[in-house]
């Protein structure tokens, strides 16, 4: 079965991942392409002086991300209130808040919407099972924690990794 993504969480069956993986039915959650580009401008706009502006162009370019998509993450993450966009010709983005006070949940929920692990969580009426379902009170509690563990994860946890990163390849 392919990967089918929902929301900002993508559920692959028998075998995605690397071409080494082997085949062997299992799932696995990863953020999506959006969240990732969210992510990778957030923590170039914390690497940037108080105040400084980057484009949505020179993001892409940097960061080799298509600039329509970018730009459609960056303004989901402005509308949140986790960017200051600054229109004009030498306008474009900056962080409004620090990344230590915002969460991988902020993240998720701007770019994607609300978490939803299974699809009657987010629309009973598109599951034949619903009524009948033995599993939809405790996939709700592992979604519940789950969301819990995303809102709880600082942003600045990012920043420290990428620093040990540096210094163990510098």
């Amino acid at each position: 079965m392919p990967c089918r993504t929902k929301t900002r969480l993508t559920i692959c069956e028998n075998g995605v991942g690397s071409k080494r993986t082997k085949k062997v039915g299992y799932a696995v959650l990863k953020l999506s392409k959006k969240v990732e580009y969210g992510l990778m401008a957030l923590l170039h706009l914390d690497e940037l002086e108080p105040g400084e502006l980057v484009s949505t162009k020179d993001l892409s370019e940097q960061f080799n991300i298509p600039a329509d998509l970018l730009g459609k993450v960056l303004q989901a993450l402005a509308r949140a209130g986790v960017l200051e966009s600054v229109h004009g010709a030498h306008g474009g983005y900056r962080l409004q808040r620090p990344l230590d006070e915002l969460t991988l949940g902020d993240v998720m929920a701007a770019v994607e919407g609300p978490l939803h692990l299974v699809r009657c969580h987010e629309s009973p009426d598109t599951c034949d099972q619903y009524g009948t379902c033995n599993i939809r009170g405790p996939v709700l509690r592992i979604q519940e924690e789950l969301t819990s563990y995303l809102s709880a994860f600082r942003l600045g946890t990012f920043r420290r990794r990428s620093e040990m990163a540096k210094q163990a390849t510098g």
